[in-house]
């Protein structure tokens, strides 16, 4: 098949995607059969840590760190849906920032452990959690990992991976037969993907390098052995003060609207936190229990490194 500009094939599933939009220096393209939207050409790795990196002396990232009661409350109803599927108590969050989700599962009695390839994330953590924290490569999990896990969670990663496919093969190779992968992304079906356009927040060129549907996501996670994967609606404990400062880089025009406008809203609803779904999906998938399965599962054929980010 011969690409130009307008048409090339996903790397997903190899179907022909379309342009989507441009936005700053990116260009974005979706396969309409699976809504899969993907960076023509994604950020070199050493520029992604760059602005993560600067993001969280002055950025987005800055604001994460500093909100910990509402990413703790974000948490917690996540672990009791993976405590209901988890066959064990360990534990592996990957990209796991400054280990708020590692703090909240502590709590829930699991054995725990990070990897994050941000130091200065790292840096910010608990020091009751920062030394369970590994700097590294999610993508090199299973050269880096002797032990098994019981279940590996990545909210807000996988959107940020230069290959996805290895990424999901490297978490199922660390699993325990039976273990739980929990993982959060952007739904391209949300409805305010449709009404925003290219200005949809989701649409980050220097974080995010595909961005999936529900379906398109499923597929996928089935194609590297997973199974029994269950989706629904993602929801984080937010306040309407912080869901503005997030915007400050996505959608600078409506950050700009809202602070000008701010004074209208008493200042008690403005800090009171609720949970919203801002158009994100939550799965939790299982690696069978059936060794037979494994040889049915194709092997990554390329490297691929990540970065991560958060809202």
């Amino acid at each position: 098949m011969t690409e130009t500009p307008q048409e090339l094939q996903c790397p997903i599933n190899q179907r022909p995607a379309n342009l989507y939009c441009n936005k700053d220096r990116a260009t974005y393209y979706i396969e309409p059969t699976s809504a899969i939207i993907f960076q023509r050409e994604v950020p070199p790795i050493a520029q992604m840590l760059e602005y993560a990196n600067a993001e969280y002396f002055a950025g987005v990232y800055k604001n994460y760190a500093s909100a910990r009661n509402l990413k703790i409350a974000t948490a917690r109803p996540r672990l009791e849906t993976i405590k209901k599927l988890a066959p064990g108590k360990r534990l592996l969050d990957v990209g796991c920032a400054t280990g708020f989700f590692l703090e909240a599962a502590a709590e829930q009695g699991f054995d725990v452990r990070g990897v994050e390839f941000s130091s200065i994330a790292i840096s910010l953590a608990r020091p009751g959690i920062r030394e369970r924290i590994v700097c590294g490569d999610v993508n090199g999990l299973a050269k880096q990992e002797s032990t098994k896990f019981d279940v590996v969670s990545a909210f807000d990663i996988i959107e940020h991976v230069q290959d996805p496919s290895r990424f999901l093969l490297e978490i199922r190779e660390i699993l325990v037969p039976g273990g739980i992968l929990a993982l959060s992304t952007p739904d391209t079906e949300h409805f305010l993907r449709y009404v925003m356009a290219s200005k949809w927040p989701m649409l980050q060129p220097m974080q995010h390098t595909f961005l999936f549907s529900r379906r398109g996501l499923t597929a996928l996670l089935e194609s590297c052995g997973y199974t029994d994967a269950a989706v629904e609606k993602a929801r984080k404990v937010l306040t309407v003060d912080y869901l503005a400062e997030q915007l400050a880089a996505t959608n600078p025009a409506m950050h700009s609207t809202y602070r000008r406008l701010r004074w209208l809203i008493p200042p008690l609803l403005r800090d009171h936190p609720f949970a919203v779904n801002i158009g994100e999906m939550f799965i939790c998938a299982r690696k069978p229990r059936a060794a037979s399965h494994e040889s049915a599962v194709a092997q990554p054929t390329k490297d691929g490194s990540t970065t991560e980010a958060m809202v």
